[in-house]
């Protein structure tokens, strides 16, 4: 679709949805989000609780929503490369349990490119 040029990720593989969401639930949560946290970020601590995260597809859309009480540098696209490789079959959705386990941001998937990346709500 042109109109969702530089908006969304147009990703060229059919994705397996169902496994993408199986796999976002082992994110839900308070755990030590160290795997999914760009290198050179200076917080004082990397553990966040994630209240929710769902994919779900909307016709040819692939639409992950998460929900937490903060983010690290990149947690969200380095969370959305790692479900993308969960549905091509790289990583298990039983992974991600290791992957957080690890602390260790190489046994996570690619970083996702921003496009489609978009802050819904801000509560306080």
């Amino acid at each position: 679709n042109a109109f969702l040029a530089g908006r969304a990720w147009h990703y060229p593989k059919r994705l397996n949805v169902e496994l993408m969401n199986e796999a976002a639930q082992f994110f839900v949560g308070k755990h030590d989000f160290s795997a999914f946290m760009a290198q050179g970020s200076n917080v004082s601590t990397t553990v966040r609780e994630v209240i929710y995260a769902d994919v779900e597809r909307v016709g040819e859309e692939i639409i992950f929503r998460v929900a937490a009480d903060g983010f690290l540098y990149n947690m969200v696209r380095i969370i959305v490369g790692t479900l993308v490789e969960v549905a091509y079959g790289r990583f298990e959705p039983e992974d991600i349990k290791l992957i957080l386990q690890s602390k260790d941001r190489q046994n996570a998937g690619r970083t996702a490119p921003a496009e489609g990346l978009y802050l819904n709500k801000v509560n306080y």
